[in-house]
């Protein structure tokens, strides 16, 4: 999955809860963190990490594979809605992916 794919996780609740089923993921987890395969790039697949699996380290290696971190998901999703303001505004996910990336880089 990518970060513009997972937007739609993000904005729906319920949606992100079934996720975190189907991957097996503690809800009860200090956090659920974002990470990306070998770059924070939009084309890089996304996988999530429970933070105890990671020690949320910036950059994570598991089975030889490098992950950045993007954010926690609580605090991506607290960033598209209250922070960056993009939920209910008409953004594509392509353009809420893209300002997570931006945010992540440069003032993060």
């Amino acid at each position: 999955m990518t970060l513009i794919e997972l937007i739609d996780y993000l904005l729906n609740p319920e949606r992100l809860e079934n996720l975190y089923e189907e991957e097996n993921l503690n809800t009860e987890s200090d956090a659920i963190i974002i990470y990306m395969k070998y770059a924070l790039d939009l084309e890089c697949d996304v996988v999530l990490f429970e933070m105890e699996e990671t020690e949320d380290e910036i950059i994570f290696e598991k089975d030889g594979i490098q992950y950045f971190q993007l954010f926690p998901v609580e605090y991506a999703i607290e960033l598209i809605e209250s922070d960056l303001d993009l939920k209910g505004k008409g953004y594509s996910n392509l353009e809420i992916a893209e300002r997570l990336l931006e945010y992540r880089v440069k003032d993060a």
